[in-house]
């Protein structure tokens, strides 16, 4: 402590601004020196992360939460607040969340997260919030907009987070998203009963894209994404309830991850330009390759049921430049229930027949490109795997591991 105590007040607040702001108050206790450091912090972090099953004790414990952020925000003394967030098990109250978000817009805030971990909680955000010039990064999580204006205006946002939100109505997501002129990074993550049916993105400065559907629920919602963006760099497709039917011309595409157990077969040609390429496949292995670019550096592939040596030969034919590839074998998954009163169980996938013959001559990538090899669960005798392993020995560089199936099954 006597260390710290000679550092100037301008570094120890710059200290403090990295720990929850819990911990940061706390130490007002130490000497008359440390009672207000904390209030010039530009940073605010509130988390809870416990949850009571007893309703009276949980209601005390959110009352308490209330009342430490209200207070803290009625202490706080710094001009700009660089940062507020929100972390909360419990649910708040929407009039006493939107008082405090007013507060941090009123002080030029620039990065804004308001998330719940587990039940949607109803959210009034003022109206300023939505005219915020500040404001660069807003993560929205478990919330429950209970009004989008008209009229809003985002000029200086460049991360969206919109994870599980339920919206007012069908146009609330176009409108926040459409009013963003400069947004470069967007995270959207779909729930049942968020009211949108279609999520449509015209954003030509978007560069990131990752779209998320994790959670099945009964009966499906059917969302339908569209997206206009010629300048996207990176895409993240993330659904596994759905079905995606097409992805349009991304010429600018620098890295892709398509993980979805339903699609068309068009999808992946949408990823001839990709250099970094991350996908799970049912049967379209051979369609990969067709469409494959020849500038793919990095490829992490995942398939059901046993990837064949010569099927995968013929892949890296199509991938000349490959330097870096990772394969996993998936052989087992849940089927879900048809009804209520049925379990899940376990289906374990068929092995493809072979297709290929020996090929020719050895793939361009493996002569003078690759550098890591990986290949998991992998479900061969220990006499494929020699074979395997010797194929790529001439490589001297190269970097090989070999994984079987454990007892968590893969």
């Amino acid at each position: 402590m006597d260390r710290l105590s000679q550092l100037p007040d301008d570094l120890l607040i710059k200290i403090l601004s990295f720990v929850p702001t819990k911990c940061a108050v706390a130490t007002s206790i130490l000497s008359k020196r440390w009672l207000s450091l904390w209030t010039l912090v530009a940073s605010l972090v509130f988390e809870d992360f416990s949850e009571e099953e007893d309703e009276e004790i949980n209601e005390i414990h959110v009352r308490s939460l209330s009342q430490f952020v209200s207070g803290t925000l009625l202490l706080h003394k710094a001009v700009v607040l660089e940062r507020f967030h929100l972390n909360s098990a419990s649910e708040c109250s929407a009039r006493e969340i939107g008082l405090w978000v007013r507060i941090a817009v009123d002080r030029f805030v620039r990065d804004l997260k308001i998330s719940f971990c587990y039940d949607h909680c109803l959210v009034n955000l003022p109206s300023r919030l939505f005219r915020c010039e500040t404001l660069e990064t807003l993560q929205l999580r478990r919330v429950i907009l209970s009004e989008v204006p008209c009229r809003l205006s985002f000029p200086s946002l460049t991360k969206l987070r919109l994870l599980s939100v339920k919206y007012s109505d069908d146009g609330s997501f176009s409108r926040i998203v459409s009013n963003c002129p400069i947004l470069d990074d967007l995270v959207v993550e779909t729930c049942h009963g968020d009211n949108v049916v279609t999520f449509t993105v015209n954003l030509p400065s978007l560069q990131s894209l990752s779209v998320r559907n994790t959670v099945r629920e009964s009966p499906p919602d059917d969302h339908l994404f569209v997206i206009h963006s010629q300048s996207l760099k990176q895409l993240d497709i993330v659904d596994y309830f759905g079905e995606l039917k097409r992805i349009g011309n991304l010429p600018k595409l620098y890295e892709a991850n398509l993980q979805s157990m339903s699609y068309h077969a068009n999808v992946l040609e949408s990823f001839t330009f990709v250099r970094r390429l991350y996908v799970c496949l049912d049967g379209e292995v051979l369609l990969l390759a067709d469409t494959i670019s020849q500038r793919l550096r990095h490829l992490k592939l995942s398939t059901y049921g046993k990837m064949s040596r010569n099927l995968l030969l013929h892949l890296l034919k199509h991938c000349p430049k490959l330097q870096v590839l990772k394969l996993q074998e998936i052989h087992w998954r849940i089927k879900w229930p048809v009804s209520p009163h049925t379990r899940c169980k376990a289906e374990e996938f068929k092995d493809p027949p072979p297709l290929f013959s020996n090929p020719s001559s050895v793939p361009e990538c493996l002569s003078f490109h690759l550098k890591t090899f990986g290949w998991k669960c992998y479900k061969g005798t220990e006499e494929e795997k020699e074979k395997e392993i010797v194929l790529y020995k001439p490589l001297r560089s190269l970097y090989i591991q070999v994984v079987v199936p454990g007892r968590n099954g893969c």
